[in-house]
């Protein structure tokens, strides 16, 4: 393996690999020792059954008793999805047709293998490997291990890979009451484990709660000069729209441009003497020379929308012209 490989590489090849060394490490002593002195056939990484012995582990810690692959009945079996104590259940009431022989006289172990591969559904289905060791035989693996001393938590042949058990038959083998119970010990670690997680909980929402308790009180601080800072806000705002209605209205009611536009378009010879106007309507009256008719040249100019005599007041000729009273209705800008 090159540097890189070996960079590369993930914890379960790394601890396989520290593994195999070790164990070569162990064969490397091994032979150095006289044969007297080696327990069994070698240093061993489990606890073995060979031969109706248990053959115990050189190294301490170790919970998981090797026994031979050809002692048990194996099956295959394409099963639904479900958690392993449900498939253990399901397999144990199944037993007397998954396995020839009857399912009183043996304890059966169980593994997940994968998903299945060539089955309908495939997706809801899985491999299950099912293996059974006659309960004869698993009394006398049994007796063994107290023979050695030996309590294991694990007891199944190897896989091929030789790296984990096929299947566990310890659980049935401990509800046959062939194994004694597992110790408290574990249990109550476990029970200290989910009370550190429940307390890590616990401390992680006490501090977030004391971060918003923080963030409110700042947010309350801040509440009077907030008020200030909207009040004045709103006051721009209510000016900003009173100029704006202000510009709209002087736009509107500006006498000055309107009397430019009229005084642009009014004929000539024309004078006025009433000019009024109050944003909506004008009010035109005056005199103009015979012959210039005030109101056709006001209606042709296009400035006003609408341009009526006024017959409020009956208006008499005189020398100096003739009279003229307009009521005018300046068109909107941008209008047709």
């Amino acid at each position: 393996m090159t540097l890189s490989e070996l960079l590369n590489s993930d914890m379960t090849t790394l601890a396989r690999m520290a593994r195999g060394g070790f164990d070569w490490w162990l064969r490397e002593l091994e032979d150095l020792l006289p044969s007297g002195l080696v327990r069994g056939r070698g240093l061993k990484a489990w606890h073995r059954y060979e031969h109706g012995t248990v053959i115990a582990a050189s190294r301490t810690g170790v919970d998981t008793l090797v026994i031979p692959h050809e002692l048990c009945l194996v099956r295959t079996l394409t099963l639904p999805r479900l958690p392993q104590a449900d498939l253990a259940a399901m397999i144990a009431l199944d037993a007397d047709r998954i396995m020839p022989v009857p399912a009183d006289s043996i304890v059966i172990g169980i593994r997940t293998l994968g998903p299945a591969e060539n089955a309908d559904g495939a997706a809801d289905m899985v491999r299950v490997q099912v293996g059974a060791l006659p309960i004869a035989r698993a009394r006398e693996i049994a007796e063994a291990a107290r023979t050695a001393g030996v309590a294991p938590a694990r007891i199944g042949p190897l896989d091929a890979g030789g790296e984990q058990l096929d299947f566990d038959l310890a659980p049935a083998m401990r509800t046959a009451g062939l194994l004694p119970p597992r110790p408290a010990a574990a249990r109550r670690w476990w029970s200290v484990v989910a009370v550190l997680v429940l307390l890590n909980l616990g401390t992680a929402v006490l501090r977030d709660q004391q971060q918003v308790a923080s963030l409110q009180a700042l947010v309350d601080a801040q509440a009077p000069a907030l008020g200030v800072v909207r009040r004045i806000e709103d006051r721009v705002i209510g000016n900003a729209r009173l100029v704006k209605a202000l510009n709209t209205r002087r736009t509107a009611h500006q006498p000055l441009r309107l009397m430019a536009s009229v005084g642009s378009v009014l004929p000539e010879r024309a004078w006025i003497q009433r000019f009024e106007w109050d944003g909506k309507t004008l009010h035109l009256a005056g005199y103009a020379a015979p012959g210039v008719n005030v109101a056709a040249a006001l209606k042709a100019s296009g400035l006003f929308a609408s341009v009526r005599v006024n017959r409020a007041e009956a208006l008499a000729d005189t020398g100096s012209g003739r009279p003229f009273d307009l009521v005018l209705i300046p068109r909107a800008e941008g209008g047709a």
